[in-house]
């Protein structure tokens, strides 16, 4: 039976199959409000596969999540389970409101624990839509973190709420200052998150006893680890979607 994870989050869709070992495959980012989009990976994934699939769902979306939702009942896979709060993910807590917060952040947890293993407290940094911070114990304990903004929200943000600044696409590469206001919102943008979230992962060290590891996942994750550790940083792009794996098909993980 094909085995599908999907992360639905603010910003796009993603999706992977699980190969023979249970790991996940290649992942396709998806446009969130294009259906379209998904039937023609949904139809090129089980073209040549054997039975309905078995999916797997986490979502910080609901309103996205009941379209997604609706996409999938027309086409009948053999099971759908969503993961949709911090508190369906089977990790160990520390943290209040675990029934309303977001699934991915608690997947992202849940996938650095299995990859890195007990021992050693982990920070786990998501860069997404928003940037977040998790701290972990030595003991495998998820205490909650830090949420900040993240790169394209705050680009947006500068643009949309005022009358003049343009939308900018901040990089590695973004310069230090500007003599104008375009190098100068690209500044500003990346150094400063780069700064905020050099910060937080400073702040959160001293009582997590000894040093951390610290891994980076989403989108923007390449460029704000390499600022920030540099070479050595370790980037796990799929990590929500590993930690998916765990939660939903333990026996393949």
């Amino acid at each position: 039976m094909p085995r599908i994870v999907a992360d639905l989050g603010n910003s796009r869709l993603k999706w992977a199959m699980l190969d023979e070992s249970g790991a996940p495959g290649p992942t396709v980012s998806l446009p969130l409000d294009d259906p379209t989009a998904w039937a023609v990976i949904y139809d090129a994934w089980h073209r040549n596969l054997p039975g309905a699939s078995s999916w797997a769902v986490s979502s910080v979306n609901p309103p996205l999540a009941r379209r997604l939702e609706a996409f999938l009942a027309e086409r009948k896979p053999a099971e759908v389970r969503w993961i949709r709060t911090a508190a369906e993910v089977p990790v160990p807590k520390e943290v209040e409101g675990a029934e309303t917060g977001g699934s991915d952040r608690a997947l992202a947890v849940l996938g650095a624990s299995r990859l890195l293993g007990a021992g050693r407290p982990i920070l786990v940094v998501m860069c997404g839509t928003a940037i977040t911070v998790e701290r972990v114990t030595a003991a495998g304990v998820w205490q909650g973190g830090a949420i900040a903004m993240g790169l394209g929200l705050c680009a947006r943000a500068l643009h949309h709420f005022t009358a003049q600044l343009p939308l900018i696409s901040p990089t590695l590469e973004s310069p230090a200052w500007g003599r104008s206001t375009e190098p100068s919102l690209e500044a500003g943008v990346f150094w400063g998150t780069v700064g905020a979230v050099r910060e937080l992962i400073d702040r959160q060290r001293p009582d997590l006893g000894d040093d951390p590891s610290v891994v980076w996942t989403g989108g923007d994750a390449p460029p704000l680890a390499a600022a920030v550790e540099g070479a050595t940083a370790r980037v796990v792009p799929d990590l929500v979607l590993q930690g998916l794996v765990h939660a939903a098909f333990p026996s393949e993980s």
